[in-house]
């Protein structure tokens, strides 16, 4: 259910592709089928209470797993697709008492987060 949810999120931005087409369940559904494992082991972290460490292993996994995308995707696209799927695992697993990750990841400071992990990880591009 999740992931449905996930891909119709996704989908429902209108992004359009490098290639010019609309992003669709071609590309979405396969890319979530070959990350959401790691990406749900990341975020049922976040059940314990939250920790600042947990966020960024979340993120970094996310960022990680979105560098795949890099051919098809560009620039604010690939990190709304980011944003977008760390908010849907934060709902999901994120308990009560981290109410502070939703408002941080609703907050103009999350695209700053993500773009921050995308240069840490792939200083290269």
């Amino acid at each position: 259910m999740l992931k449905q949810q996930i891909m119709t999120t996704l989908i429902a931005f209108g992004t359009t592709t490098r290639a010019g087409v609309p992003l669709g369940e071609d590309l979405v559904l396969p890319w979530l089928q070959r990350h959401m494992p790691t990406l749900v082991s990341k975020a049922q972290a976040l059940r314990d209470g939250a920790t600042w460490t947990e966020v960024g292993a979340l993120l970094e996994a996310a960022v990680s797993a979105a560098q795949e995308l890099k051919p098809v995707l560009q620039g604010t696209a690939r990190a709304q697709f980011v944003l977008a799927v760390v908010q849907a695992l934060v709902r999901e697993f994120a308990p009560p008492s981290a109410a502070w990750i939703g408002m941080l990841l609703h907050s103009p400071v999350a695209y700053w987060l993500i773009e921050m992990a995308f240069k840490r990880l792939f200083p290269n591009g």
